[in-house]
């Protein structure tokens, strides 16, 4: 069986995210995150020398801002279905945005 991504209903619920935290928010908060992990990884890429780590910098930054957009773009759907999660956390939907959700 090949697993192509890792199920995040597998990760434990670390806390609540405040109620200020709605899936708008957290789509330009991604974008943020996505930002400052390429201006670090830009940072740490001209202090490093080695080929092997500049390597590994860039795949490990990859990953995380491909997991960041994946995420970002399941909030943009979540609102009709009342079922917004954010790498496994729950946001709390406004009632403004989907009176259905409670």
């Amino acid at each position: 069986m090949l697993i192509n991504f890792i199920d995040l209903s597998l990760i434990p619920e670390v806390g609540e995210l405040p109620t200020w935290a709605n899936p708008d928010l957290l789509k330009g908060l991604s974008v943020g995150a996505i930002v400052v992990v390429l201006i670090g990884t830009w940072f740490i890429f001209s202090l490093v020398r080695k080929v092997v780590f500049r390597s590994l910098l860039l795949v490990i930054a990859a990953g995380l801002t491909f997991s960041i957009w994946q995420q970002r773009g399941q909030l943009t759907d979540c609102v009709e279905t009342c079922s917004c999660t954010l790498f496994g956390q729950v946001v709390q939907i406004p009632v403004d945005k989907n009176p259905n959700c409670n």
